[in-house]
């Protein structure tokens, strides 16, 4: 595939510095002709993301300890990756990156991890 036929679904739970990221990194895929979506919790500002993305879809993504909030919110995940068909996911964070990866089983697209979020690793 050439690169201007790629699309990319990037999924983010936590604004803050990942949304910082997306910020920078979304434009510049945008400028080499990828098709880009994001699914995103409702914690970020969707108009932010007008005309840098094809595509913008909010979803509870919280964190949660229940098993049955984890599957629906991965079906949820599930079923538009299934719609959009993106050659490759990109998860990020933890929450997400799990969310993401539980999602994408058997449905043959790609699955980048970034955890982002090492800051506390810093002096």
């Amino acid at each position: 595939m050439v690169q201007g036929q790629y699309s990319v679904l990037h999924i983010a739970e936590c604004a803050g510095g990942v949304e910082r990221y997306l910020q920078m990194l979304l434009p510049r895929l945008e400028v080499r002709g990828f098709r880009q979506y994001f699914i995103c919790s409702k914690s970020y500002d969707r108009r932010r993301y007008d005309g840098v993305v094809d595509g913008v879809e909010q979803m509870d993504l919280r964190q949660t300890f229940s098993p049955v909030q984890v599957v629906r919110k991965a079906l949820a995940i599930r079923r538009c990756i299934r719609r959009l068909r993106p050659d490759i996911v990109y998860c990020h964070s933890s929450f997400a990156g799990g969310l993401g990866r539980l999602a994408a089983v058997g449905l043959g697209c790609k699955v980048v991890y970034n955890p982002h979020g090492w800051a506390f690793n810093m002096r």
